[in-house]
């Protein structure tokens, strides 16, 4: 990860890259962050509404944090794995963990399907809005063009990652091959006791089918929100419509979907680096300008940091939730008296 960044720094120029950060203009950022923060609002009423839809009742501010501790779990893991620790954060509301685990996977399989239908839109739009000498600069691979190359890479991981969630989540037939793969003799006596979990499972699984015109509307309406989040940003460092006639609301709508898959490349956490470059080389397809390097470079970075300095608000509930389950693991020690000893006996 360190190497990617450092290959960064160097491919956008450091004394640019700080110039733009010196320039930011404030108020748009601000904006960006407002969006990020609806954004988690629509996540926790999401994942609310799920699990409602199991019969499980949960505060909206404690669910809130529990939706900050995931995503910063997320930030800090190899293909934002760490997401699906989200039902160790909702704990201390008393919500079954086979529940909540069900309702965030539906949950992320709608996201996935969603963010591949972005991703194709995204690429259809960059094939139509940029010129072709501008797709010189990825250099062609047995034949392909490298940027359209990678893109496809992202849309395809992101639509295998849907695939194998929606498969796991509501297909009957897959969670009975795990059933029978965990009841193999020489692997059920370590996975007696997931047996009864993923009955559970199963059954919220179902329930939470009836959720999903909501999720698909949150979705997008956090979609959208992330549009407004990007076009913000790019403002506040003066990547604006004049540069190029594409970079308007749509261009970063269509974008975030396709460059944020680059995220769940399984190299760095939560592809750090990877998708850094991403945004580097698909704003390069579209602003010609070396002066705006610096800023397209700040732009990929502070994509990143805005979301887990607001994230950082999970921290407590990290502390919170770990802590509890730590002194939940540890056993009092039994304190045993001394039997009496007859006397002149030795004990």
């Amino acid at each position: 990860m360190a190497a990617i960044f450092a290959a960064l720094l160097w491919y956008v120029g450091i004394g640019s890259l700080y110039d733009s950060l010196l320039n930011i203009k404030l108020e748009y950022l601000l904006l960006a962050f407002l969006a990020y923060f609806g954004i988690n609002l629509l996540f926790t009423l999401r994942l609310k509404l799920v699990l409602r839809k199991d019969g499980i009742k949960t505060s909206f501010g404690k669910t809130l944090f529990a939706q900050y501790a995931g995503m910063l779990t997320s930030d800090v893991t190899p293909g934002r794995s760490g997401y699906v620790l989200t039902p160790l954060y909702l704990r201390d509301q008393n919500v079954p963990t086979s529940k909540s685990l069900s309702g965030i996977l539906g949950i992320q399989t709608i996201e996935f399907l969603v963010k591949v239908v972005g991703g194709v839109g995204a690429i259809i739009f960059l094939i139509e809005v940029v010129p072709a000498v501008n797709w010189l600069q990825f250099g062609t691979f047995a034949g392909v063009n490298l940027g359209l190359l990678i893109a496809a890479i992202g849309v395809t991981l992101m639509l295998t990652g849907a695939i194998i969630l929606a498969a796991f989540t509501w297909s009957e037939r897959a969670i009975s091959l795990f059933n029978r793969i965990a009841n193999w003799r020489f692997l059920k006596r370590f996975t007696g006791g997931l047996m009864g979990k993923l009955e559970e499972y199963k059954e919220s699984s179902q329930k939470n089918r009836k959720a999903i015109p909501e999720i698909i509307a949150l979705t997008m309406a956090c979609w959208i929100l992330k549009g407004f989040e990007w076009y913000f940003l790019a403002l506040s460092l003066g990547i604006t419509l004049g540069l190029s006639p594409a970079l308007t609301w749509l261009a970063f709508f269509l974008i975030h979907p396709l460059v944020t898959a680059l995220g769940f490349v399984p190299i760095t956490p939560a592809g750090a680096g990877v998708q850094e470059f991403g945004i580097v080389g698909i704003f390069g397809l579209l602003i010609v300008d070396p002066a705006m390097a610096g800023a397209i470079g700040a732009f990929a970075i502070l994509a990143r940091g805005l979301l887990i300095i607001e994230d950082l608000v999970g921290v407590p509930q990290i502390v919170k939730s770990t802590s509890s389950l730590a002194f939940s693991h540890r056993k009092p020690q039994e304190q045993t008296v001394p039997n009496s000893v007859p006397e002149g006996i030795a004990p």
